[in-house]
């Protein structure tokens, strides 16, 4: 049995944390063991995963990683994993990447990696932790090359593996918008609805969606509804601005939802306005509805959307051009309705979700042996 330590990012509702939760459901539990550390306690996924029966352990060190308390925390962690036999450390995002590579390096694991899941942008501090990550373990893997092409052009030389998201995809398979899904949500049922999933925070870009609808409401007689689904640190300042804008009643913000497949259901087109991106989860689930996509040509949106041949893409912080893509969807139903059923079709036939955690089990296996062979 093949003992797993997973350091996470804070569990709350993320793409990565969602990820994660996905992996932790479909290892093969009778060749793996898995545990999973978080540098901070609490969050949705984190009580979703002790429900499921995994194992969670907090460091507890929301602050400095330099301070007696953490490193304290590390050490305490090293002899932990070094006792419990761990062979494998896997971090996501850099600041778990990097206490797990130094956790792993005091314990003697044979395998450390790290998972690099979204742009690192003008992050300074971001950058130096990779580059220091990437010296430290084995190999780091990416969901997109983009995240690689960053990397490299940021100095970080190290192995690459590209292993790319997976989703439930026939989980995710809903109609085409209906009147009655509409309503459940209190929307109107007679006017289209441009939609988007993601936590509210400037990277994502809501705020460039909400410049676009009030764009779409000057240009077309039914004025689109916008449905925003997600919570995050730019909540209020969004809801500010969709008043400023005078577009506040025609946007509904659900909040965080358990489960998002009910308003991907009413949604007419989907819109990811993301200013950064890795390989979004939101986007696969769209593609496997079925819905017509807009999405900003930023990190793997190109990668996963073909260079636009399954959906439209558009320059980030861009109203006028995302406005304009949306209304071409909207008003073009039977070419949208083509791209959402190409982009459906791939997404079913090249990133279903038990595929991908046998590739990643697969490379564990292959690294492991390696090192074992080196060593």
């Amino acid at each position: 049995m093949t003992r797993v330590a997973y350091f996470a990012p804070l569990l709350a509702t993320g793409g990565t944390q969602r990820h994660l939760q996905q992996v932790l459901g479909l290892l093969d539990r009778s060749r793996f063991t898995p545990e999973v550390f978080t540098l901070r306690p609490g969050g949705e996924v984190e009580s979703e995963l002790r429900h499921a029966g995994i194992e969670v352990t907090t460091l507890d060190v929301p602050g400095s990683l330099t301070t007696p308390r953490a490193l304290s925390a590390v050490v305490r962690t090293a002899r932990r994993l070094k006792a419990e036999g761990c062979e494998i450390i896997h971090g996501y995002q850099w600041r778990p990447a990097l206490v797990g590579a130094l956790i792993g390096r005091l314990a003697r694991v044979p395998l450390l990696l790290a998972s690099k899941r979204s742009l690192t942008g003008a992050d300074d501090g971001a950058r130096r932790a990779w580059r220091r990550i990437a010296r430290q373990v084995d190999t780091v893997l990416v969901n997109a090359e983009a995240l690689r092409t960053e990397g490299e052009a940021h100095g970080m030389r190290c192995r690459w593996t590209l292993l790319q998201n997976g989703i439930d995809a026939d989980a995710f398979r809903v109609a085409v918008a209906t009147p009655a899904a509409k309503r459940a949500l209190g929307l109107a049922s007679d006017r289209p609805v441009v939609g988007t999933v993601g936590r509210l925070e400037p990277r994502k870009g809501q705020d460039v969606l909400l410049a676009a609808v009030k764009r779409l409401r000057l240009r077309r007689g039914d004025r689109a509804q916008l449905l925003v689904v997600g919570d995050g640190p730019s909540a209020q300042e969004l809801r500010q601005r969709a008043s400023e804008l005078g577009v506040a009643g025609d946007v509904t913000f659900t909040g965080t939802l358990d489960d998002v497949r009910p308003a991907l259901a009413a949604m007419d087109v989907f819109a990811l306005p993301s200013r950064e991106e890795g390989m979004s989860n939101a986007l696969m689930e769209a593609m496997a509805a079925g819905r017509p996509i807009v999405a900003t040509d930023v990190g793997g949106n190109g990668e996963v959307l073909d260079q636009g041949r399954l959906g439209a893409l558009v320059p980030p912080d861009d109203p006028a051009g995302l406005a304009a893509a949306i209304a071409s969807m909207l008003d073009e139903p039977e070419r949208a309705a083509r791209f959402a059923e190409a982009a459906q079709a791939v997404v079913v036939a090249r990133w279903g979700a038990r595929a991908m955690v046998s590739r990643l089990e697969a490379f564990y296996d292959e690294r492991l042996a390696a090192n074992r062979r080196a060593a």
